[in-house]
């Protein structure tokens, strides 16, 4: 029980490192505090799940090269297998290194493949060893009843998650409709059609543009934060959808 919660409370206190991470890059990068949270909470599950595997997978090696390998790689099968399921599931590409070299179908790229590497060797040398025995301190001082605390909020926190991204695909789904009808009317338009019935498309088109920016209203400001984390999201399904999204918040939102 006590590998258990060493590997539960590891968890928690990468992802939050890594979501400290994330926030300090892109306050260097972008000058601009972006909340690269996939969950509600200050955490980057991503950076958990990769520490774990780095301690269960990689502690038992002392040769650097091997760590460093092995941290690429199973950082990099993490970030396939993630990237890949949350485009099944949502129908979007959330992150995008197509424009990187030695890329993976967007999903990786080997300049952050190497990062992951170095971030494994030092990881294993250095700072682990000294977590640990932060770890141990709250394993051994609070346990069970810090675990159940941490535990609860977490399960909340990714069924909470789970509600706001059907939501947003639903609100994908419905305004790419809505764009696709319009584009089909505006085609429409150009054909040489008797004026009665341009007329009954150019009214067609006036109340889509007037179900459009309704729907565009109801946007929750959660939503609007997974754009601005993820500003080069992309999706074959709902691409009219999200490129009309990111105009606006290129010019309402500074992304």
């Amino acid at each position: 029980m006590k590998a258990y919660y060493y590997i539960f409370y590891s968890f928690i206190v990468y992802s939050f490192f890594g979501w400290i991470i994330e926030v300090i890059f892109h306050l260097y990068k972008d000058k601009k505090f972006i909340n690269r949270g996939f969950l509600f909470g200050p955490v980057c599950p991503i950076y958990g799940v990769s520490a774990v595997f780095f301690i269960v997978f990689l502690s038992r090696f002392n040769n650097i090269i091997f760590i460093f390998l092995g941290g690429a790689v199973l950082a990099s099968a993490i970030e396939i297998v993630t990237g890949y399921l949350m485009e099944v599931m949502f129908n979007a590409k959330w992150w995008d290194y197509s424009n990187e070299k030695f890329n993976i179908k967007g999903y990786v790229c080997l300049k952050f493949s190497f990062i992951w590497g170095a971030l494994a060797v030092f990881f294993i040398k250095f700072l682990n060893p000294l977590i640990s025995k932060i770890v141990y301190y709250f394993i051994e001082n609070f346990g069970e009843s810090l675990y159940s605390f941490i535990f609860g909020g977490f399960i909340v926190d990714i069924v909470l998650t789970l509600n706001s991204l059907i939501a947003f695909r639903s609100f994908f789904k419905e305004l790419q409709d809505i764009l696709l009808e319009i584009k089909s009317n505006v085609d429409n338009l150009k054909e040489n059609l008797a004026f009665d019935v341009k007329e009954k498309i150019e009214e067609r088109i006036d109340n889509l543009n007037g179900l459009k920016e309704r729907l565009i209203g109801r946007i929750n400001k959660r939503h609007i934060y997974l754009m601005k984390a993820y500003p080069h999201m992309k999706s074959k399904k709902f691409d009219l959808a999200i490129d009309d999204i990111k105009k606006r918040f290129e010019k309402y939102f500074n992304i």
